[in-house]
């Protein structure tokens, strides 16, 4: 293997694309040999017309063209590209996708909200030396981008929760186009907009305001750091202040004057100042507001998969803690969800080796586990069914739309009865993925159906057609029992081996 890897992250954003080349070393971990970027105003069209036109793919195959020379120049041969909001909501997404292909080369991978934002905490991971400490004492991350505004919360090291809002800092500006002019009746509408939507968002989500620092990301932070005059990661609430107060009291076209901003790029600053404020004008707060790339992120996720190196935090426990505040939210019994997660984890290591289950597929099988009993808050009648639109409607940071869907069907066909309109339409290897899932959540769930945790240990292995569990006992499990050899069948159809319960009481 070759001392380093060279690797090219590329971004096609809403107002601007992107490219890294990243130098990636074993030992000396990693570094950023080439960066280079082009403003092209994508989410313009995406968000007024809703697709883009055919004068702009032009523009931004031409774009990665100038990106594909560079990155032959290098000898890269490694890459990433995604496109985030501008392309992922605009109704031609497919047909850009292919046109970037036949014309560059290049495949475009279009990164979910979730996708996108997950990546950007993995690039404060990089970037930020102290984000382990950070986040142990408890921290808000506000995430403006150009399309949305993702809040996400940190509690003892753990991610509880992220939220995406319609608020980004270009779609704002967008969506008030007709406000000309006015700084003053712009900033009024746009602070009684924002104080609207984030007074709905804390109602619902936001309950603990305890946290040591908020960290600001977005499209328009380096920007405001241009202008407060600093290169430090860590902002005075005071100077931040007074930024917003001169943007307020001069106007848009003075203050881009003074700071060699365009009048889009103030209103776009100023969208954005308001929106921090709200989190950041909190007395006793640290702020930060770090230099993080998306670029960075998509390399971090690069390494990760190929071992080169990590950043200390482990973030796929993050959409374990993520999913089980969600949870919680929905007062589901948190010793039934632990010992279910358990006996899945448990059935699950024994099987991925023969029938070609991965790490990831042991994600999704958990993150199941603890939405499958979130329906019972609703209707204990064919609560599955509930559960399943509950995970439809709560999209974990880190996981793909394709996930998400994966995780709802296991929930929904946790009792091995698949019916599903949607479902039908799905691709054969994505539905023999949800199948095998779901008869390992069906048997977990089984061997604690009463909900009261009887059976202490498990103990699995595959042999000779069979699977035998193992399990320690200390009270009457005839329910579990019977529940087991209900759902042994559904398994057996499955995996195409039978499904053994062994008893030792203890």
């Amino acid at each position: 293997m070759a001392k380093f890897t060279l690797f090219s992250a590329i971004d096609i954003g809403s107002s601007q694309m992107s490219m890294k080349i990243f130098q990636i070393d074993k030992v000396l971990g990693i570094s950023v040999i080439e960066s280079c970027e082009s403003r092209i105003a994508i989410g313009k069209e995406t968000y007024n017309y809703g697709k883009i036109s055919y004068e702009l793919t032009g523009e931004i195959c031409s774009c990665l063209e100038k990106f594909k020379r560079i990155m032959d120049e290098y000898g890269v041969k490694e890459y990433i590209c995604y496109a985030t909001s501008a392309v992922r909501e605009a109704s031609n997404s497919e047909y850009i996708k292919d046109q970037i292909f036949i014309r560059t080369g290049l495949k475009v991978g279009i990164a979910s909200n979730e996708e996108e934002r997950f990546l950007h905490h993995k690039a404060l991971a990089l970037n930020m030396e102290n984000f382990d400490e950070i986040i142990r004492n408890g921290a808000v991350i506000v995430d403006i981008s150009a399309g949305s505004l993702q809040i996400s919360s940190y509690e003892n090291s753990e991610l509880q929760f992220s939220q995406n809002l319609p608020m980004g800092s270009l779609r704002i500006m967008e969506m008030m186009a007709g406000v000309n002019n006015n700084t003053i009746g712009f900033s009024k509408l746009l602070r009684e907009y924002t104080s609207n939507m984030l007074s709905l968002y804390g109602k619902s989500f936001f309950t603990n305001t305890e946290y040591s620092s908020v960290i600001l990301v977005g499209s328009q932070s380096n920007n405001i750091k241009s202008a407060l005059n600093t290169e430090k990661d860590c902002i005075e609430q005071d100077a931040l202040e007074n930024l917003y107060n001169e943007i307020m009291e001069t106007g848009l076209y003075d203050f881009g004057d003074k700071y060699g901003f365009s009048y889009d790029e103030s209103r776009q600053i100023m969208a954005s100042l308001i929106i921090y404020r709200a989190f950041a004008n909190i007395k006793n707060k640290k702020i930060y507001m770090p230099d993080v790339e998306f670029t960075d992120g998509i390399c971090v996720e690069y390494v990760e998969k190929n071992k080169f190196t990590h950043t200390k935090h482990m973030f796929r426990n993050d959409i374990i803690s993520s999913a089980m505040y969600y949870a919680r939210r929905y007062n589901v019994n948190m010793e039934h969800v632990n010992k279910t997660v358990y006996y899945c984890t448990e059935i699950f290591n024994a099987l991925s080796k023969k029938f070609g289950l991965s790490k990831s597929d042991l994600i999704l099988l958990k993150v199941a586990a603890i939405y499958a009993d979130t329906g019972l808050y609703i209707n204990i009648n064919e609560y599955n069914i509930y559960s399943y639109n509950i995970k439809k409607s709560n999209k974990l940071l880190g996981l793909s739309n394709r996930d998400n869907d994966i995780i709802a069907f296991v929930v929904l066909f946790q009792n091995g009865i698949f019916e599903n309109e949607e479902y039908k339409y799905l691709p054969k290897n994505r539905k023999l993925q949800i199948s095998k899932l779901s008869s390992i959540l069906s048997l977990a769930l089984a061997l604690d159906y009463e909900y009261k945790q009887k059976i202490n240990k498990i103990r699995v292995s595959v042999k000779n057609g069979t699977m035998v569990i193992n399990a320690d006992f200390d009270e009457d499990i005839t329910m579990e029992i019977w529940r087991f050899e209900e759902c042994e069948k559904f398994f057996e159809e499955v995996f195409g081996i039978q499904a053994q319960l062994k008893m030792k009481k203890i």
